[in-house]
Formats: C-alpha cells, structure tokens, sequence
C-alpha cells in the first residue's frame, strides 16, 4: 500500500511540472504577441489612399494623375470595385477621366496595392460656404460684374463678389427698398452681400445684394481743425519811482 501511495505521489509530480509553463515558453509566447503587434502597426502605417482622374490602365494596374502628380494603384482579384451609390462593380467598368478614390496599401516601390476602389464620373464638387459682407464699393468691374468692397473700418480688408444673372439686387431709393440692376450700383455706395464661396476660391458669389446710396454716417473721416494758439500778453513790469 505504502508503495502504491508513493508511486502515485511521484506521477502526480512529474504531470503538474509538465503543465507548469517553463520559462522558455513563457519568453516565446511574449515575442509572439509583440511581433503580432508590430506587424499590426506596420500594417496600419501603410494604410493609404489615392484620389484623381483615371489617365491609364495598364496590366490591372490603374494609372492617376493627382493633385501630387502621377500615382500608380495595383489591383487583383481581392481588389473590390464600386461605382456611384456604393454599386458594386468590376475592373472593366473603369472608363477613362473617372474619378478614382483608391484604398490600399503603400509598397516601397512607391505603387499602391488596392483593396477598395471607387469609381465616379467626375470630381466632387468643392465644399461650398455662405458668407455675408458688408463694405463700401471701391471699384467696379463691368464686364466681368464684380464688386471689390472695402472693409468700412479695415481698409486693408478687400472683398471680391462676383454677380450673376441670378443674383438679386436691392437698393434704398428714396427710403423705399426696390429691386434694382447691376449697372445702378455705382462706387462709393455701401452695400451688404449675401453668397457662396468655393474652398479653394477667393471670390464670393452673391445670392443677394442690397445696396445702400452714400456714405455711411458716423465713417467719413474728420479732418481736425487746428487749435489757435493763445500767445500770452507779457506782464507789463512797474518802473520804480525815484525818491524826492
């Protein structure tokens, strides 16, 4: 009995340092996990994407002329196309002058390996913002009908709107607003512009104008008048008079 007991005493020792994990191991599974990270960051650094017109392709290989010049997008039968609306569609369907939004990632030769590729018949159009300006009309522009408006207290501060055929043009006349022409806004008048302006572009381009005649009230520039000096009056000293 006493040497079965101490047969399996022996057994169950030897399995328990079996399963117990040796240092080696423990050092093996460490570097596992952080060349696992290190390829994950690797991976995530190389994500890229590619944005232009579709000049060439060649051998699968797309062909874009970007805003960085030349750009080369490799794909394959992983490579996923879509078209306008998120529509899935194939290499074939590409026409030249698309617009190409190409995901993948960056090889050192410099090409990018698509994975997701998106096809549109042309560019987006720039993100547009309204803007509202008020001003004095310094100078006029006939044939092209833009405005350039000063700032009323920054004369440094310039604005160019551009009107169109579209634009609606108010003016005070005789203290009652009407609708009024591009050739009745004349220089020196003040006006308020109300419009778009493209990212990217300078010029506003007016949904509405109102134009007030004159000068504004309170901005013309005073011109100081001279203060006169007052010349003082000497004192006029007592002459002495002498003693009899």
């Amino acid at each position: 009995m006493f040497i079965l007991l101490l047969c399996l005493s022996v057994a169950w020792a030897q399995n328990a340092r079996a399963q117990s994990p040796t240092p080696t191991g423990v050092r093996e599974e460490i570097k596992e996990k952080v060349q696992e990270r290190i390829e994950q960051i690797q991976t995530e650094f190389k994500k890229r994407a590619f944005w232009g017109t579709l000049k060439e392709i060649t051998n699968s290989t797309l062909v874009l002329d970007t805003p960085r010049g030349e750009r080369r997008v490799k794909t394959d039968e992983e490579t996923k196309f879509f078209g306008a609306g998120k529509k899935e569609i194939k290499l074939a369907d590409l026409e030249i002058g698309n617009f190409i939004i190409a995901l993948g990632y960056w090889q050192e030769n410099g090409t990018l390996e698509g994975k997701r590729i998106t096809a549109l018949t042309q560019a987006p159009k720039p993100a547009v913002r309204r803007y509202a300006v008020y001003g004095r009309v310094a100078d006029i522009s006939e044939e092209e009908k833009i405005l350039s408006i000063v700032h009323p207290t920054k004369s440094d501060v310039t604005y160019q709107v551009k009107v169109e055929s579209s634009t609606i043009i108010t003016k005070k006349v005789e203290g009652k607003i009407k609708k009024v022409t591009f050739p009745e806004i004349e220089i020196g008048d003040r006006v308020v512009a109300v419009g778009t302006k493209a990212e990217g572009n300078e010029t506003i381009t007016a949904k509405l104008i109102h134009v007030i005649p004159g000068k504004a009230t309170g901005l013309e520039e005073v011109t100081p008048t001279p203060t006169e000096k007052v010349t003082p009056t000497p004192t006029k000293k007592p002459t002495p008079t002498p003693a009899e």
